[in-house]
């Protein structure tokens, strides 16, 4: 019934290029995980399996929207604390949480601040095959004021942000299958008191998340597959109201939906409107390519642009962020060899061009991006 993981992780630049790298990016000789479980397959003579982890660990939960491993960047989201689970994933299964996030650094030791406690639980359901359940919550508390960052924008410390968050949501979908059509929805709320930046004050806070999609399969050859897709993440509508309106994505990606979140990490589930649409193939077993395309406006003008760390405060610089062309290739060679490949060209709106006219200190200028990325995976 005892089961021991490690995981060792080294995670560094070898070539900088002068760019800023920060505790997302490098990590040197890090344990990533180290924990013990104990489990059994009949939980009290129910006939149910269950499982306790206790130790350092990485999470996914749902469709990694909130809390998951990411496999883009170099350093993933870990956890100390303790994980427990009952129940089989392809009937019904609980989970359950207590823990605190790892604060990485890029050449000492990690750390666990005492300060943060995240914790929370779920429930998934998938015994009806056209409509799967999941419902959660979660809350986590930062005690602790304390201001600084970790290289870049993106990647500030958190802590002291959310003094008391709870974030309750459901998710329904049918997955994708041939011949036939599949949909997601998704709704996460927060409410509680959290802080617009780290270090300011604590605010009372609602904000909200939305995803939909609906998809189609075809039995053809090459499996061709579209997905529609919109997602919506409020923003702060007034800096001034001592209110806090902006969705934090806890510990999720946006590369489900959004964009990659390794080097190119613009977009967030944070005043966010987006729609969009993905076109997927499969050409033979074990190679895969898509192609996205997504139109981003801010929730809200007057709030940051969260990816970018940009913020017009007056709102006139609008809220059309741009266009965004997306092209994966995934190829398996075999089970011990992965090669993934792709190319995003950004087709930047108004909102650069206004910041710019408005001389915002920081503003990049408004000539389109592009952004191309290889990958290599090895398994043994």
């Amino acid at each position: 019934p005892f089961k021991f993981h490690v995981e060792f992780l080294d995670a560094r630049p070898l070539y900088n290029y002068g760019v800023t790298t920060s505790s997302r990016m490098e990590d040197q000789n890090d344990l990533l995980q180290l924990y013990g479980s104990v489990g059994t397959d009949n939980f009290l003579g129910s006939g149910l399996p269950t499982e306790l982890q206790i130790g350092k660990f990485t999470q996914n939960f749902g469709n990694r929207r909130l809390i998951a491993r990411s496999n883009y960047n170099n350093v993933p989201h870990s956890f100390v604390g303790a994980h427990w689970t009952l129940g089989t994933l392809k009937d019904w299964e609980i989970r359950a949480f207590v823990m605190r996030p790892v604060q990485n650094h890029q050449t000492s030791p990690d750390t666990v601040p005492s300060d943060t406690l995240f914790s929370g639980m779920s429930y998934l359901d998938q015994r009806i095959p056209w409509v799967h359940t999941e419902l959660y919550v979660y809350y986590i508390s930062q005690n602790e004021q304390a201001q600084g960052t970790t290289g870049i924008n993106q990647d500030q410390t958190t802590q002291g942000q959310l003094a008391d968050l709870y974030t309750p949501g459901f998710r329904l979908f049918k997955p994708e299958a041939k011949a036939t059509f599949d949909y997601e929805i998704e709704s996460a709320y927060q409410f509680g008191r959290s802080a617009l930046n780290p270090g300011s004050p604590p605010l009372t806070t609602f904000a909200y998340f939305q995803h939909a999609e609906v998809g189609y399969t075809f039995d053809h050859p090459w499996t061709p597959s579209i997905r529609f897709k919109y997602d919506y993440a409020s923003g702060d509508s007034d800096p001034n109201d001592n209110k806090n309106g902006r969705f934090n994505t806890l510990f999720g990606v946006g590369n489900t939906e959004l964009t990659h979140s390794g080097i190119w990490g613009l977009f967030k589930r944070s005043n966010l409107s987006s729609p969009g649409y993905v076109l997927s193939v499969n050409p033979q077993e074990g190679f895969r390519a898509s192609f996205k395309h997504r139109i981003y406006w801010l929730a809200q003008s007057k709030d940051e642009f969260e990816g970018a760390g940009l913020q017009d405060s007056t709102g006139t610089a609008g809220k059309y962020v741009g266009s965004e062309l997306d092209l994966r290739l995934a190829w398996t060679v075999s089970p011990n060899l992965l090669f993934e490949g792709g190319w995003l060209y950004l087709i930047k709106g108004s909102y650069y061009s206004n910041l710019l006219n408005q001389g915002v200190a920081g503003a990049p200028n408004d000539k389109n991006t592009d952004y191309v990325f290889l990958s290599m995976r090895l398994f043994f």
